[in-house]
C-alpha cells in the first residue's frame, strides 16, 4: 500500500515535528493517516526506523530548496546585496510553505544527541554550506555585521522561522497589520534589520 505508507510518513513527520520523538505515538500516526496501526511495523519495523524515514522525507523536501538557494548565492552576475535579499526571501518562503519540515528540524536538532547529529549532518550543515560563502562576502563588504557567517545563518533562520499562526498572532497585537501581507512584511523587515545595504 504505497499510498498508506506515504500517508503514514506525512502524519508521522507532522507528529514528530509537533511533539518530538518521545511525545509522538504510533497509534496516533496511524489514526491521522487513516491506516491500520500495524502498517507502522509492516513498513518501518519500529518507531526509530519510522523517524529515520521521516528524516529522509524532510531531506527530500529540503534538497531542492537548498539547490535553489545555492543557485541564487552563486549567481555572480547579480550584485551581492541583491543575492542576499533574494536568499532571505527564498528561505522565508520555504519555511512558510513547509512548516512540518521547519518544525521537524528545529525540534530534532536539539533533542537526543543521536537524532541531532543526523539532522545536523543531513540538513543543517548542507544548508549552511549553500550560503556560507555568500554570507562571508556580505560580512567582508560590511552588508552583514556579524563576526562569523554561522552566527548570521543561525540568527536569520531564527527570525524567519515563524509558526504558521504568525500572521494571526501579529494581527492580535497590531490589528492594523493585515494577516495576508504579514509574511511579506516579515521578509522586508528582516532584510531591513539584518542587512546594511548601501
Amino acid at each position: 500500500m504505497p499510498d498508506g505508507r506515504q500517508a503514514l510518513l506525512a502524519a508521522a513527520t507532522h507528529a514528530f515535528a509537533c511533539h518530538g520523538f518521545d511525545g509522538a505515538d504510533l497509534r496516533s500516526f496511524a489514526a491521522d493517516a487513516k491506516v491500520s496501526a500495524n502498517l507502522v511495523r509492516v513498513h518501518f519495523g519500529n518507531k526509530a526506523a519510522l523517524w529515520e524515514a521521516c528524516l529522509d522525507r524532510v531531506v527530500a523536501v529540503g534538497l531542492p530548496a537548498m539547490a535553489g538557494v545555492q543557485k541564487i548565492a552563486c549567481d555572480s552576475a547579480r550584485p551581492l546585496s541583491e543575492r542576499l535579499c533574494a536568499v532571505i526571501s527564498e528561505i522565508a518562503h520555504f519555511y512558510a510553505a513547509n512548516p512540518d519540515v521547519r518544525d521537524f528540524v528545529v525540534r530534532h536538532a536539539s533533542e537526543a544527541p543521536e537524532r541531532a547529529v543526523l539532522v545536523s549532518d543531513r540538513l543543517l550543515r548542507p544548508a549552511y554550506a549553500t550560503v556560507r560563502e555568500l554570507f562571508s562576502a556580505g560580512i567582508e563588504a560590511g552588508i552583514i555585521r556579524s563576526p562569523h557567517p554561522a552566527l548570521f545563518f543561525a540568527l536569520l533562520n531564527a527570525a524567519l522561522n515563524q509558526p504558521p499562526a504568525f500572521p494571526m498572532l501579529l494581527n492580535r497585537i497590531a490589528p492594523e497589520i493585515d494577516p495576508e501581507t504579514s509574511r511579506e512584511l516579515l521578509i522586508e523587515t528582516t532584510i531591513a534589520t539584518f542587512l546594511h545595504l548601501p
